[in-house]
């Protein structure tokens, strides 16, 4: 979060703004969670209403089909998880696990809206935080997907040239059955 125009006090994808005093009143508001290797935090497909935020330790979200195991990434303290289901109430798009020992931080959608009365200031700075985390999210994923993004836009050009060069002979011909 280095470079944006609010600074970051700590390191955490979602405390990084907050004061001693800030992340003291969101630890009153969260559920301690611990979970050992293996333990599965979220299922994939399951409603969706909190996050968690990694206090120490390593999770990671990973996919099953087969009787095979795919890890899709890992997410080590100070990182948050969860949080695409928390903001739009669907359900988990990806199991997540715990990779090692952990101690985690959940958050559920109805505590961050008790926030709005109670705590405005902490709302606003953990909503501004959230919205950075899935732009950054974001950003990525579509850094990651410039390379087929730029291969699909030659083919519409190639499939588009070809076409082109058909009309043009279907023109030709056209013109010269007009001529009989």
């Amino acid at each position: 979060m280095a470079g944006t125009w609010w600074p970051a006090l700590r390191a955490g994808e979602l405390i990084a703004y907050l004061t001693d005093e800030e992340l003291e009143r969101l630890d009153a508001v969260t559920v301690p969670v611990l979970a050992e290797p293996g333990d599965v935090i979220f299922f994939k497909g399951a409603p969706s209403k909190s996050l968690i935020i990694v206090e120490e330790g390593e999770v990671e979200a990973f996919e099953e089909a087969g009787g095979r195991v795919s890890v899709l990434g890992a997410a080590g303290a100070g990182s948050v998880m969860g949080e695409l289901g928390f903001l739009d109430g669907r359900p988990r798009s990806n199991h997540v696990r715990a990779s090692t020992p952990c101690r985690l931080r959940k958050l559920t959608r109805d505590q961050l809206l008790q926030l709005t009365d109670e705590d405005p200031v902490l709302f606003s700075k953990l909503v501004i935080s959230l919205a950075e985390l899935l732009a950054s999210r974001y950003r990525g994923v579509l850094a990651e997907l410039e390379p087929v993004r730029a291969q699909d836009l030659d083919v519409p050009h190639a499939e588009a040239a070809q076409a082109l060069d058909v009309l043009k002979a279907v023109a030709l011909q056209t013109k010269d059955l007009a001529q009989l």
